[in-house]
């Protein structure tokens, strides 16, 4: 902090005005080019990013939920809690408008979204949306230790997300 300040006292004492302002006028825009950070418009990045994490938060415990009913309901099983992880988020597909072109020598081709007006404003058109795969699923209840209630389970949580029987895990919930 003193050899800027011996920097400035140099300024004042052995500089022409005009070499002043311009470190001056210097110093101030390297200052708003740090501040420029804190005052970015990624909000909208950030936004979506965030309603897609809950979109899939939201779809990770509607599924839990109903895996917990199905499992609790199963003979032996008891109180159970459930973890479900996921392979990726969720896709959408929305229509498109394409031309092609072919000369002799080149192709070229453009794909337009089709737009529609909505009551927000104007909206690309969802053919699908394609939900996470679940990549495993970890049970922990009541009858975890018994063998033919965990066989139960393993086949239950296999047949509802296709997947293989080496990414479900059951256990006894410590009680």
């Amino acid at each position: 902090m003193s050899k800027i300040k011996d920097a400035f006292e140099y300024l004042k004492n052995n500089e022409p005005k005009r070499i002043k302002i311009i470190i001056a006028i210097g110093l101030i825009g390297v200052i708003l080019i740090g501040m420029s950070d804190m005052f970015s418009s990624d909000g909208s990045k950030n936004s979506s990013t965030a309603q897609v994490t809950e979109v899939n938060t939201n779809y990770t415990d509607e599924l839990e939920g109903k895996l917990c009913d199905i499992i609790s309901s199963i003979d032996g099983a008891g109180k159970c809690k459930v973890m479900i992880t996921l392979e990726n988020s969720s896709e959408s597909v929305y229509a498109t408008d394409g031309e092609k072109k072919t000369d002799t020598d080149s192709t070229s081709s453009k794909d337009e979204y089709v737009i529609y007006d909505s009551e927000n404003g104007e909206s690309p058109v969802l053919i699908k949306e394609y939900y996470p795969k679940v990549q495993g699923v970890s049970v922990v209840c009541s009858g975890g230790d018994n063998v033919l209630v965990k066989e139960k389970i393993i086949n239950t949580v296999t047949a509802l997300f296709n997947i293989s029987a080496n990414r479900v895990s059951v256990s006894k919930i410590k009680e």
